[in-house]
């Protein structure tokens, strides 16, 4: 039986639980950011996020690596911005790494000497650091829109 809208609403709604674990860590005191259990928070939120795509893939019945990169391609065009994409794919791959070959790293840092922040680290060249709380909202507004809409989207 192919995966459901709720099977996917599920995974959305645990990748929005982590998140927003990390959100009350992250937009606390500087004090307050113990970067191991945000990193574990952002691990598990990644594992969510992207168990979402593996439920669409599979209830788009796109087995084939190749018809699943093409059908996920046409798809980020359609419906996400460059910069957006950009985080798809950054997270996708960020996952990935964790999965396969080494731990994510996170830091933090403040800016302006004023506001502390959580940074995800590239996992390869061509990615750029990222602060940690908008690439998670972002990832949520992503698979959010992915469910909504890949049923209807050939």
């Amino acid at each position: 039986m192919p995966p459901t809208i709720q099977d996917m609403n599920v995974s959305l709604e645990d990748a929005r639980f982590f998140n927003e674990k990390i959100q009350t860590i992250c937009r606390g005191p500087q004090q307050g950011h113990d970067l191991n259990v945000i990193r574990r928070y952002f691990r598990a939120y990644l594992h969510c996020w992207k168990t979402v795509l593996h439920l669409v893939r599979d209830a788009k019945g796109l087995g084939n690596d190749k018809a699943w990169v093409s059908w996920c391609q046409r798809w980020q065009t359609q419906f996400l911005g460059s910069d957006t994409s950009t985080v798809m794919d950054q997270l996708r791959t960020t996952r990935d790494y964790d999965t396969h070959q080494g731990t994510i790293m996170i830091n933090g840092e403040v800016a302006a000497g004023l506001f502390p922040l959580v940074f995800v680290e590239p996992v390869n060249a061509s990615q750029r650091r990222m602060e940690l709380v908008t690439v998670a909202n972002q990832g949520i507004e992503i698979v959010r829109e992915l469910i909504a809409t890949h049923a209807t989207f050939q």
